[in-house]
């Protein structure tokens, strides 16, 4: 620690710096005339505001309902006589639209310049107010587009807060009007204020008893000791002189060296709606443009298709300045996704369009593509996402959300990613832990301190720039690097492209480590469940997606159908956008769901009538029943992909004389107790029970859900120590058609379950309806089973993940809510339960103690939570969710569940059965999606997967005539990641495919 003379001269400087520097940055200032005009709802154009009647503004003058927008003008003239003074000074026009007492990058008033023709000249926020001026003596016209945000976070968050609802509000005017003025920069107090910070900020991480530490201190002294607090502007360059030889040490040749890259996170909806995003996007991005004209080594990443879409149809001139640095090489599109979206819970085929639309708009618009999976700040990452990104040709991952582990470090920070296929990435993590440096010294220093991989590689990343809510970089942040890239005490940095840092860090490690399967966050856990409805949207527009795809390829190559290209595109486009990882997950604010859950009702609409038409088409008119089974196992006797006539066998359905409730038929039998709980699951061809009846299935269970902190995002396991009691059972019946009905209590809530045994698996289908009423609980529905197994596993992206049940090490401790997507499964691989779902994703499954004593595993589905930050009182309303529970399952009959449970055969009716456009002959091999090139060729696409983990041979074959075949990646086109599975392919015969365990094919047919 320093001695007291050394705490005393860092008290000294602080109170130098804000006493004499900060208030004699500007030597001069303009008071100017502020005119305002409150729009009082939905932002409007530039040419509405123009026109707009506009009032005098004081200083001190409120403005700013929530989300409500001003328009501010402002005209002058920049003085004549500063021209003298330009060596030293720069003029600037200083907006401050006035500060929160807590103010964070996003949640404060932010606003756009134009000028009085349209043209965006940058953005303000509170820590970049400054907005470059015109000549001396020439004139100005200024616009400020003021938007209004209100707080909706402080650290920690609010327990409520009143303005997440959709639409601006009447109320309260959130800010006053601090000052807008014309300024003269004083350059030399300026650049010393920047040095003395990087100085202070470079010696606290220096060792007390160095050298380099006594000198800094000692210039610091000299540099105040010269400076006269009644003349700063005189005596500034003095005090820099005193710092420019401790400024101009070098680092060593061997030091740490730093790729530094300018960075904005703009989460693209999160505490804010899209409409805001949108005016977001445009401020960021001005920002760096202006930026990029005083600094031209400057370069910056955007991720984020989406944003740059938006940007072109709203800001088309600021869209085509963007298009210039892109071309230049300075701003740089990264990531290859529509949005930086939620990674664990999106379908294999969601994914797949994320890279999909993403890297077809970069190409179209930019003649360009990343190779850099970037995803800084979503909540874990799936073991399948390695393989999807390779065939979308990424090389490269990038994220730094793993350092918010709550038990575990993760132990590299640069490593080879390997997926459940084999595929790999080289991944990076950012050993300063954060994507929105400020370049402080802190951060510069963490960069090498926390770095991993020490001795075998030297080099790490950078992301800098305001965050979050977007702004981006500014010129201090700039200044901070030109400043810090050489110096001693601290790593080397340099500004570069990101795919320069990717390959310079690979070429170093020459036996880099390596991480297998999922990169599990020990946070977040209870992203999973909230926001069901939304989980459940997104779920059944990927089914319907599927549907519409399908019919919509067989009937364009049978028919005259015209295959709805745009239509389509702009389902995936949507679904895509709230599959973002604050949306999906359920931590955003009201607003956003609101119009999301109005988004999936009106695509589900739009699905439907697509899936009709082309069903129309092919099976034409008539009074024939038939199902249309677009699942790729049969249904009901439907062979895959097929439209026929169905099977449908009745179980037999008894009430017993005790009370309890028999479903049963040949393979399989249960038995429900008198509160519609499953006390007897057989499997008739083994004879095997898999329940215990003192531990019954299909209890809903409740807990008292308290979490520490983000309310929305984390479950903790703390809720398994406060059970509350479960399911009140009012009434339970068996109706005429053989359905058990069930109505009770949970807590305050109403519900009623249905009960009925799905022929076609063998399972129990349990739809459970509650009108949810309660306040900080979580909902599980439970199934502790006799089939213990050291391991279970669960469905991801196109394949399954096998996790531990125990708690070994603290690894599997932490990992006690997981997520799985269509189905769960425990026992060995061809005999066990199967649990599947149609719209959740959280579970735990954990080895538990049976009545017996023996082991037995506990399955339970985490079904609802009740949370009430950022939306109060989330998920409160009626919700319905469906489980399928059978016994005596291999994984292959599970995969069946999964997909009988979230892709069901609909009845149509017709004049004709339809038989598949294609089939598969290797069961573990599936078909995933079936459609048209987006490149609007006529071309078909089928993608197909290994299910099983096992690696298997099969045959692809059309029902018609083909004249070539490729093997592509996701993008539908040629990529040099594509593993080569086409063993042989004569032009309209089968395609024979060897592929390993996991692996996903792309073919495309040309006819």
């Amino acid at each position: 620690m320093p001695d007291t003379h050394y705490e005393m001269v860092f008290r000294r400087l602080d109170r130098f710096v804000a006493r004499y520097l900060l208030p004699n940055q500007y030597s001069q200032k303009v008071p100017l005339d502020i005119l305002g005009w409150k729009v009082g709802g939905e932002p409007v154009d530039f040419a509405a505001a123009k026109s707009a009647p506009y009032e005098r503004v004081e200083i001190g003058q409120p403005w700013g309902s929530p989300w409500d927008t001003w328009w501010f003008q402002v005209e002058g003239t920049v003085p004549q006589e500063w021209s003298s003074e330009l060596e030293n000074h720069q003029p600037e026009l200083l907006v401050d639209l006035g500060k929160k007492d807590y103010i964070m990058p996003g949640f404060q008033a932010e606003a756009l310049v134009r000028d009085e023709d349209g043209t965006i000249i940058k953005a303000v926020e509170p820590w970049n107010s400054r907005v470059p001026l015109p000549d001396c003596g020439q004139d100005f016209h200024y616009y400020i587009e003021a938007a209004a945000n209100p707080r909706l976070f402080v650290n920690p968050p609010e327990f409520t807060t009143p303005f997440g609802k959709k639409g601006v509000s009447t109320g309260p005017e959130l800010y006053k009007v601090g000052k807008i003025e014309i300024s003269l920069l004083d350059l030399r107090v300026w650049n010393l204020i920047q040095e003395l910070e990087v100085l202070e900020g470079l010696v606290k991480e220096l060792d007390p008893s160095r050298t380099r530490y006594a000198n800094i201190m000692a210039s610091f002294e000299d540099a105040m000791n010269v400076m006269d607090p009644a003349d700063i502007p005189g005596t500034a360059q003095a005090a820099r002189d005193c710092l420019k030889e401790v400024l101009s040490q070098p680092a060593p040749k061997d030091s740490h060296s730093i790729f530094s890259i300018g960075h904005a996170h703009i989460d693209t909806i999160w505490l804010w709606p899209e409409r805001e995003t949108k005016r977001k996007v445009a401020r960021t991005f001005s920002n760096v443009l202006e930026l990029m004209e005083e600094y031209p080594d400057f370069k910056f990443a955007a991720s984020s298709a989406q944003q740059y879409k938006w940007l072109k149809e709203k800001y088309p001139e600021l869209f085509d300045r963007v298009k210039e640095k892109v071309k230049s090489g300075d701003f740089i599109p990264v990531g290859g996704m529509w949005v930086e979206s939620d990674i664990n819970m999106p379908s294999g085929e969601s994914l797949a369009r994320q890279f999909l639309y993403a890297t077809r708009f970069f190409e179209k618009e930019f003649g360009t593509s990343s190779k850099i999976a970037w995803l800084p700040d979503s909540f874990g990452y799936s073991g399948a996402f390695p393989q999807i990104a390779k065939l979308a040709g990424c090389d490269y991952f990038l994220t730094q959300k793993m350092s918010w582990n709550d038990t575990n470090t993760f132990p590299h920070n640069s490593f080879i990613w390997e997926g459940i296929d084999g595929s790999e990435l080289f991944a990076h993590f950012p050993p300063s832990d954060t994507y929105g440096s400020q370049v402080s010294p802190r951060d510069v220093a963490l960069s090498e301190k926390r770095y991993k991989e020490k001795g075998k590689g030297n080099t790490s990343i950078l992301l800098f720039g305001y965050g979050d809510g977007g702004g981006g970089p500014t010129r201090e942040m700039m200044k901070r690097i030109d400043l810090q890239k050489n110096l001693e005490g601290s790593p080397t940095i340099q500004i570069a492209s990101p795919e320069e840092f990717f390959e310079k860090a690979q070429a170093e490690l020459k036996d880099p480590p390596r991480w297998v399967g999922e990169l599990y966050l020990e946070m977040h856990r209870g992203t999973s469940t909230t926001q069901a409805k939304t989980k459940q949207g997104n779920r059944r527009m990927e089914s319907l997606l599927r549907e519409a795809e399908l019919w919509s390829a067989h009937a364009a190559l049978s028919s005259d159908f015209e295959y709805p290209y745009d239509a389509l595109q702009d389902m995936w486009q949507n679904t895509l956008l709230y599959q973002f990882h604050d949306v999906l997950p359920g931590s955003a604010m009201e607003w956003v769901y609101e119009d999301a859950e109005e988004a999936y009702r009106k695509m589900e609409i739009d699905a439907e009538a697509i899936i009709h038409s082309a069903i129309a088409s092919l099976v034409g008119d008539g009074n024939m029943r038939l199902e249309a089974n677009s699942s790729p196992f049969a249904q009901a006797g439907v062979a895959p992909l097929a439209i026929a006539p169905a099977e449908e066998p009745s179980a037999k359905v008894e009430k017993n004389a005790d009370g309890t409730i028999s479903l049963s038929n040949a393979n399989v039998a249960y038995v429900l107790s008198e509160e519609g709980k499953i006390i007897s699951a057989v499997d008739l061809r083994s004879g095997k029970e898999s329940i215990d009846p003192n531990l019954p299935g299909n209890d809903l269970q409740l807990f008292r859900d308290v979490p520490s902190q983000w309310e929305a995002w984390d479950i903790q396991d703390t809720y398994m120590k406060m059970p509350l009691p479960g399911a009140e059972v009012k009434d339970i019946d068996v109706d005429s058609d053989g359905v058990v009905r069930v109505s009770g209590l949970l807590g305050s809530s109403a519900y009623e379950q249905t009960i009925t045994l799905d022929m076609d698996v063998d399972a129990l289908k349990i739809h459970t309806h509650v009108d949810w009423h309660e306040s900080d609980k979580v909902l599980k529905q439970a199934f502790p089973v006799k089939d213990f197994s050291a391991s279970a596993l669960s469905e991801i992206q196109y394949g399954h993940i096998e996790r531990p049940t125990h708690t070994n090490t603290s690894w599997d401790e932490a990992r006690y809510e997981t997520v799985a997507h269509r189905w769960v499964f425990v026992g060995d691989k061809e005999h066990g339960v199967g649990l599947a779902n149609d719209s959740k994703y959280g579970h735990d499954i954990r080895e538990i103690k049976m009545s017996d004593g023996r082991p037995g595993i506990g399955m339970r589905v985490s079904l609802l939570r009740a949370v009430h930050w950022p939306m109060p009182d989330a998920d409160i309303a009626e919700q319905d969710s469906t489980v399928s529970f059978g016994v005596g399952k291999s994984v292959k009959e599970t995969i069946r569940q999964g997909y009988r449970l979230n892709v069901p055969a609909r009845a149509v009716s017709g004049a004709r059965a339809i038989t598949p456009l294609m089939s598969v002959d290797a069961e573990g091999v599936l078909v995933e999606s079936v459609k048209l090139a987006e490149d609007r060729s006529g071309d078909l696409i089928v993608r197909v997967y290994e299910s099983l983990g096992t690696g298997e041979q099969g045959s692809v074959k059309l029902d018609r005539p083909w004249k070539s075949v490729q093997e592509v990646g996701l993008i539908e086109v040629d990529n040099p990641n594509v593993p080569k599975s086409i063993v042989e392919a004569q032009p309209g015969e089968v395609v024979k495919l060897a592929l390993h365990s996991f692996q996903v094919v792309t073919l495309r047919f040309k006819f």
